[in-house]
């Protein structure tokens, strides 16, 4: 049997690394950062070439079993250079784990 890794058992298939987590005796807490390209601009897709800063998301806690699980996603915030653009910045969005 394949070894797996944390990513691959909590987050299969999306860009995310584990950075840490926190057990208690109700809440599981699990910090994971954004490994995926960079992102585009969800009104022209132009492809970021610059980051503007990154934030940590708190996402919805889901159980497991009689635990909570709480997911501290980093993600960033990068700049949209295209001049005729309406927008000026913009969040990235992590596929299959958070919306914007």
């Amino acid at each position: 049997m394949a070894s797996k890794t944390v990513e691959d058992v909590l987050f299969p298939g999306i860009d995310v690394r584990v950075e840490g987590v926190s057990d208690s005796s109700d809440v599981l807490v699990v910090e994971a950062v954004s490994t995926a390209r960079p992102c585009r601009c969800p009104n022209c897709r132009k492809q970021a070439r610059r980051v503007h800063s990154t934030y940590q998301r708190t996402l919805a806690e889901r159980p497991l079993g009689s635990r909570r699980v709480v997911v501290r996603l980093r993600v960033r915030r990068c700049f949209c250079d295209r001049g005729s653009c309406s927008r000026t910045t913009f969040v990235e969005r992590v596929l299959g784990l958070s919306a914007g």
